[in-house]
This record gives structure tokens, sequence and C-alpha cells, in this order.
């Protein structure tokens, strides 16, 4: 039977003959080689079985004694470790990549080397190991030498240390072989990592200190707009006349909403779109509390529908696409389809079609032609941004039922006018043809139905009771007629008969409404304004026009003079207003329109009381015009401040510091 054991120092297991217990041995893990006595078999107790008689044995021959030579090599031969088998020569070197466990093989003669991973996700340098040529190892062939001898330091001359080495030289080591490893050039998606991991911070610190100084740029234009309501909430507003603080509050917050809507592309977008539709509101508040104070003798009145429209066009700046709504930097156009989702209680959603309802409300008021006029700008506003679907509500909501035929087709027209391929102008053309094609006309007469029926080509459209030629010089010519005839010969390009139609004799206000739609269809009243000048602009001593020429025609005269670059004629108009406030406002309306792309405005061409008990909403707004557009070209925020900050008070010097901050917001 054999000796099965284990190594009490390594524990390595054994088994071998029984006839090699007492034995001394070394142990064969090369990690121990301790000494070890091979212990005595284990005794087995054979089976219980009856006595037998005794019987003496014949004494036992003793074996000889083996010898101690045989002893220690039968020990050896038996604690020693099985031939191991020798590698070819040639043989591969096992490989496996230290980063993603990739294996594979190389050859021999990379050993010691560097190469590159195959994975074409790693890529990475991984060194090829040396193979050691496994021999074993006879302690007693070992040259140990005696214990206490003298070590040889002595230096040979033909050998270097690595005492007086120095730097290893590239080309050294290229003669030497250790580079003739062939690396694989480093893909430039790897370079651009590299570069922008090095880059990146300094991109961002020339960010931050751009940001930074952005930021407090933007945060003096904003102290500029808060300086200036709160200089008017504190002094200016209780100093103007009655009447008036309001309508100046109305333009003042009016103009910060417009600023806090240049403000949703910052770092709060959706604060500065709240902080938009809370100063608009506050305006509307304001408007609706100059409407209760509005008498003839506070003023108001044309102003009030004149800052109302104001308001209107810059509520228009709410609205945006469906990303801007989902991102927070601007609402609804119309209010949310009620399927889509019920509203949470206490939720409230905005839109423009609503805010904008109200603020039209209190325009109702207003005489026809000026609703009219604001009619048209809005609409023109509206085709812009792409919101036809609101323009087509405006007459219901800005006219009365009788006036809405008429204006139906004005907006039909302008819209017709920017976008031809829009369905709208034809749609309403067949509804206007189905109201009137029985019974009287309405009134106003919509002379402008008969044009747009030309317009979008309606068959079968009534006439309405007139031809649309231009009579001869002697026949009578009248207002319904007149509209007519100008609306035609526009269309068809004929700006002559247009002009000739609107000198033809008759009531001034008819001439003057030919002569307003021949400027909002070509820009330029021209001869039809010239016509009716002579009967506006009265020299003194003389009798005036009876009855007098309506405010609002002269204020829409005045403004398409100034825009036509007609600043004398545009000048006379507005002195012909009677209202003060009214004049005001159409002189400011003047500088505004014919103000030069590229020339600053100097503040002496609008002039302003020094008195703020003698301000009206108009002295306000030329002044803000002036302060915006001189911001607006020359920037020198520090230049436009001084300047502004020399003016009168009241409401002249706040509008002024907020038309600064955003005319440079404007740049």
């Amino acid at each position: 039977m054999a000796i099965e054991f284990n190594c009490p120092h390594c524990a390595t297991p054994y088994k071998l003959k029984d006839e090699l217990a007492g034995k001394k041995a070394t142990c064969k893990n090369p990690d121990c080689r301790q000494v070890i006595t091979i212990p005595a078999p284990k005794a087995t107790v054979p089976p219980t079985a009856a006595p037998s008689p005794a019987r003496p044995k014949p004494p036992a021959r003793k074996p000889p004694a083996p010898k101690p030579e045989d002893i220690e090599a039968a020990a050896l031969a038996a604690l020693a470790d099985a031939p191991k088998e020798q590698q070819p020569a040639d043989a591969p070197i096992p490989m496996t990549c230290a980063f993603c466990d990739h294996k594979w093989s190389e050859s021999r003669d990379k050993a010691g080397k560097n190469v590159l991973c195959p994975n074409p996700e790693c890529r990475e340098r991984n060194k090829v190991p040396v193979p050691k040529d496994e021999k074993p190892k006879d302690w007693r062939a070992e040259d140990t030498g005696p214990s206490l001898r003298k070590e040889l330091f002595e230096k040979p001359t033909d050998v270097v240390s690595s005492g007086g080495g120095g730097y290893v030289t590239r080309k050294s080591m290229e003669e030497a072989g250790a580079l003739d490893h062939e690396l694989e050039p480093v893909p430039l998606k790897r370079r651009l990592f590299y570069a922008l991991l090095v880059l990146t911070p300094a991109v961002a610190l020339v960010y931050g200190v751009v940001w930074l100084v952005g930021r407090t740029k933007d945060g003096r234009e904003d102290r500029l707009v808060n300086d200036a309501i709160t200089q008017f909430e504190k002094e200016g507003q209780a100093a103007l006349p009655p009447g008036e603080g309001p309508l100046c509050g109305a333009l003042l917050y009016t103009v910060a909403g417009q600023y806090a809507l240049t403000e949703t592309e910052g770092k709060e977008p959706e604060k500065a779109l709240k902080d938009a539709l809370a100063h608009f509101t506050k305006a509307r508040g304001e408007l609706g509390q100059a409407g209760q104070k509005d008498d003839a003798k506070k003023g108001g009145g044309a102003v009030r529908y004149a800052v109302g429209g104001e308001l209107a066009l810059a509520q228009l700046g709410l609205g945006g696409t469906d990303e801007e709504v989902i991102a927070g930097t601007r609402y609804r156009w119309v209010p949310q389809a009620a399927s889509n989702r019920k509203l949470r209680v206490n939720e409230k959603t905005t839109d423009v079609h609503t805010e904008l309802q109200k603020t039209l409300q209190l325009v109702l008021p207003a005489d026809f032609d000026s609703r009219l006029a604001l009619a048209r700008r809005l609409t023109r506003e509206l085709v812009k941004k792409g919101q036809v679907d609101v323009a087509r509500d405006l007459p219901t909501v800005l006219f009365s039922t009788p006036e809405q035929a008429e204006a139906k087709a004005v907006v039909a027209l302008e819209v017709w006018r920017a976008d031809k391929a829009s369905p709208f102008p034809a749609q309403a053309a067949d509804e206007l043809k189905a109201a009137l094609a029985k019974g009287q006309p309405p009134a106003p007469f919509p002379a402008s139905a008969v044009v747009l029926w030309k317009a979008v080509g309606t068959e079968k459209a009534p006439t309405l009771g007139v031809d649309g030629k231009l009579p001869a010089p002697t026949a009578t010519l009248t207002d319904n007629a007149r509209a007519v005839v100008v609306g035609l010969a526009l269309l068809d390009g004929r700006g002559e008969d247009a002009a000739e139609a609107a000198r033809r004799t008759g009531p001034l206000h008819a001439r003057m409404r030919a002569a307003i739609q021949i400027g909002e269809w070509t820009g330029d009243p021209g001869a039809a304004l010239d016509a009716v000048m002579s009967q506006v602009v009265v020299p003194a001593g003389k009798k005036p026009p009876d009855p007098a020429p309506p405010p609002a025609l002269l204020l829409r005269l005045s403004q398409l003079a100034a825009a036509a670059g007609k600043a004398d004629a545009a000048k006379q108009l507005a002195d012909a207003i009677p209202d003060e406030g009214l004049k005001a406002w159409a002189k400011a309306d003047a500088l505004r329109l014919a103000a030069a792309p590229s020339s600053p405005l100097d503040e002496s061409a609008f002039e302003a009381p020094v008195d703020a008990a003698k301000q009206r909403a108009g002295h306000a707004w030329g002044r803000f015009w002036v302060a915006r557009h001189n911001a607006r070209l020359s920037g020198d925020r520090s230049k436009e401040e001084k300047a502004v900050k020399g003016w009168p008070g009241g409401a002249v010097g706040p509008l002024g510091l907020a038309g600064i901050a955003l005319g440079l917001r404007e740049r």
C-alpha cells in the first residue's frame, strides 16, 4: 500500500511507497523546499476472527540495511517533479490585453517589446512577456562559495556601469533596435479628444469672462428700466396734468414689457416672459384708469386710443412658435384646444388672442377711422408672424356689427396684399358676397368689399350700386363711388386715376380718406395729399374749414407724410389738430417715422416742456424715440444716459431712460 500525506509546511500532497517511511527528503514545491520526514503508513485493523492455536514462528531473516546513497536517490526520485513538456523554440507567446482581456498570440521575436491590442475598440499598448526556459534547478549546482568570502567589487575596464550613464538618445535606441516595433498612428478622433480635454477649460474660462461682462452689461440695462419706473412712480406721475399720468404710465409699462421680451433669450426666459406679461397687464390697467378720468378738459380721448394701439402691437411679441412655447419663452397665439387636457384647479393659461382682445376692448370707443388704421397695422404684423387666424377675428373684436363688412374687407385685402396664397381673402370675399347680395349696404359703405371681389376674382359679385369707373370731370363723384374708384385704380396699378379721384370736388373728409387709402397702398399719398393740404392748412386770419377735418384723419395723414419723407407736410398736418395732446402725439409719430436709419436725432428736434405740469403723453413718446434711436446707433450707454439726465422730469426723463435700454438691446 502507498503512504499518502501532505507537506507540513506548504500542504503539498504526496503518495509514496511504504519502504520510504521514516526517510528525510526536500519538498518538491519550489516555493517551499523544506526538509520533511516521510511518515509511516497507517496501520489497518483486520476484521475480528477466532483466535487460532499459537504456533511458534521460525526466526525471520533480517534484510541487509540499504546504503545511504541508495536511500537519498530513492527519496529524490520519489519527490522529483514530473518532467515538464518543453515548448518548441519558435512557439508563439500567448497574450492577454490588460485593458480589455482580449486574447491573442505574438511571435517570440517580439518578446519584451510593446505591441497594440488587435481589438479595434481597444488598440492599447501591451508589453510582450519574455518567455523563461524552465529547467530543473539543482541546488547542488549553485556556486555559493564560502559564506565569508570577499566579494569582487573591482570595475572591469571594458564594462560601462550605470553610474556613469546619461540620458538615452533616440538615435541610440534606434541603433539598439528598441524602436523597431511598428506603432499605429493615433486616430484623429482620439487626438481631438485630447485637444478638447486641454482646450475645454480655457474655452470655459473665456466664456465665463464674456458671460460675466455681458451679464454686467445686461444688469446695467435692467437698472435703466427699473430706475425709469421708480423715478416715474415716485415723482413723475404726480407732477403731470390730470389725466396724463395714467397715459404716460401705460406708455412706460408698455416699453418695459417690450424690454422684458428681449430678455427671454437669457438665463431665466420663463421669468422674463412673465415679467413682460405683468408689465403689459399693468399698462392695460393704466389705460382703463385713464378712460375713467377722460373728459374734454383733461385730455386723453384720441391719445388714449393711440396708446392702446401701441400696447396692442407690443403684445404681439408675446406669441411664438410651438418650439418657443415648449421652451417657455413665448405664449400660445390662440387658446389651447379643449380636447388636449383639462386644466387643473386654479390653473391659468395665457394666449395672445385673449390678451389682445382685452386691450382692444379699451379702444372700441375710438372713431371708425382710428380703429380701421389700427386693424391694418395689426393685420400686417400678424401676417408677418404667420397668424392669419388671429387677424381674421379683428373685425368682430374691434368693430360693431354694421362696421364689420368694411372691416372684414379691409383685413382681407391686407392679407391678400401680403400673402396671395392665403385662402382667407377668398373665403372672406364669399362670405361678404352672401351677406351683401341682398338688401341695402350697411353704413359705413363697404367699398373695400368691391375691391376685394375684384382682387380675388369672385364670380357674380354684386356692384353695390357703383360701377367703379372714373366719371367725367364735370360729373358728380359720390363718396362711396370715390372710395371704390380709388381702390380699383390702385388694384390695377393706375395711380394717376386714383389721385384724380381723390382730387375731385367733394367733402374734405372723403378726399382725406382717399388720400389715406392711396398712402396705405403705395406708401406715399402724393398728389392727393397736396390737393387736400390747401383746405387743411389754413393761413392765419382765414376761416377754417367747416366741418373741421376729423383729428384721426389728420393724424394718419401726418404719419403717412412723415413716412414718405414729407416732413413739412407732416408738421403742418399735426399743427392742424386742435387737441394739444393729440398734436404732440402726431409730431412724435412723425419724428419716429421720418428718422433716418443711420443719422442720430437731435433732442432739439422735438421740444418738450420743462414744466411737468404742461407735459403730454406725446412729449414723452417723442423723447422716448429720440433716446431709443440714438442709443441703437451709438451703443454708448454713458453718453446717452448723460444726455437724458438733462431732460425735464415728469414722464420725459423716465421714458428717455427706458428708450436707452431698449435701443441698446436692439443693436
